[in-house]
């Protein structure tokens, strides 16, 4: 009895284990499923809606992307940065991109990357067809990739000016402000001027307007003294008086001319002096060959040993006598007594001449053709007032 307890308390205990190990088995599938399909959960730039289209985009700059902005085509401004705060499109990273463009509408897109002062601009994106883009670096400037369903690709670059930094965009902005405010004071300039005309007019119709009155009140006063008639009458001159009312109402014209001359002074005007640096020119010359000696023909004299018979008596070239002349010859000298031999010499006797041809002779020289100077180059302007400067 005893036995057969303890087998079914036994039995009882592996189902209990047999259990826990199932259940525990299938949590740990369900996580690894959850943490696998999280890891291939694409992330979205922009809000799905009804009217919103979607693209793929995929970062291949090697950077990470910070900025990326959208709108349609022919509105003005661009939205708020797509990225959050503290986010970012990693390398390689794919991301669906959700946006909305007008009827007849490209679509414009803006992207900046990470630690860069600028951004770079698309204009007229055609999304039409469109499978997906990859933003890439190419020269430090960032590239569109464009693929199309049919498997087509076109490489979109930014516009000119969108790859300039903001301090550049900001000394743009500051020299148009500039040349809107020298239009203003020129215009200010012509208003004030025709204003001055005018007052100066008005002036003159008052002070004779101020005449007219005078005259009407002294023929109103005179008109006045004979009698009640005449001070009737004196009723009746009130156009005169008129007059003077209307005399009155050319106060604005004074007032005016008071404005004028209580006016602001008008505000300060540059005056741009242009500033210059000194720019060192080198010097500009060529290589050039130069005749040193002209070509001539040379005659060069030719010699030829000879044997050559001379007298030992007295020296002479005794070769030419021939075998008797000699014999004569230092006979002559035996019979007077003197030594009557002679001895062979070997002589450089002169043949003829060769002529040797010798080709000119040039040499390379250096030729300037413009010295070292300096000159002016233009840097900018600066105004002499206030030392305001403007670039070139």
């Amino acid at each position: 009895m005893k036995t057969k307890q303890i087998l079914t308390a036994g039995a009882i205990a592996l189902s209990m284990i047999l259990t826990g190990c199932s259940a525990s088995s299938t949590g740990t599938k369900d996580t690894k499923t959850t943490e696998v399909a999280k890891k291939n959960e694409v992330k979205t730039l922009g809000k799905k809606t009804k009217d919103s289209k979607s693209l793929k985009m995929t970062n291949n700059t090697g950077k990470k992307i910070t900025v990326f902005e959208t709108k349609s085509s022919s509105e003005e401004s661009f939205s708020d940065n797509l990225l959050d705060d503290g986010d970012a499109v990693k390398n390689k990273e794919e991301r669906t991109l959700y946006y909305t463009v007008k009827e007849n509408d490209k679509l414009d897109v803006k992207v900046g990357l990470q630690d860069q002062d600028k951004t770079f601009v698309f204009k007229d994106v055609d999304t039409e067809d469109t499978k997906k883009v990859d933003v890439s670096l190419k020269d430090d400037k960032v590239n569109l990739d464009v693929t199309k369903k049919d498997g087509s690709t076109a490489t979109l670059t930014p516009s000119e000016d969108s790859a300039k930094t903001e301090d550049e965009k900001k000394e743009e902005q500051e020299v148009k402000q500039e040349e809107k405010k020298e239009e203003k004071k020129e215009e200010t300039a012509k208003a004030d001027s025709s204003n001055k005309s005018n007052t100066s007019e008005s002036k003159k119709d008052n002070t004779a307007s101020t005449t007219n009155t005078s005259s009407n009140k002294n023929n109103t006063s005179s008109s006045s003294k004979p009698s009640n008639s005449s001070s009737n009458n004196s009723s009746t001159s009130k156009p005169s008086n008129n007059s003077s009312n209307n005399s009155g109402s050319s106060k604005p014209s004074n007032n005016n001319g008071s404005n004028s001359s209580n006016s602001k002074p008008a505000e300060h005007t540059h005056n741009w002096v242009a500033q210059y640096k000194t720019v060192n020119v080198p010097e500009k010359g060529h290589n050039e060959q130069v005749l040193v000696q002209a070509a001539y023909d040379e005659q060069v004299p030719q010699y030829q040993d000879v044997e050559r018979q001379i007298c030992s008596a007295c020296g002479a070239d005794i070769t030419d006598l021939g075998q008797a002349g000699i014999s004569a010859h230092i006979k002559a000298h035996a019979l007077a007594g003197e030594n009557g031999g002679y001895y062979s010499k070997i002589s450089q006797v002169l043949i003829g001449y060769q002529t040797i041809h010798h080709d000119a002779v040039y040499e390379t020289r250096y030729v300037v053709d413009s010295p070292a100077t300096t000159k002016q180059e233009l840097t900018g302007y600066k105004c002499s007032s206030c030392g305001k400067t403007k670039a070139n």
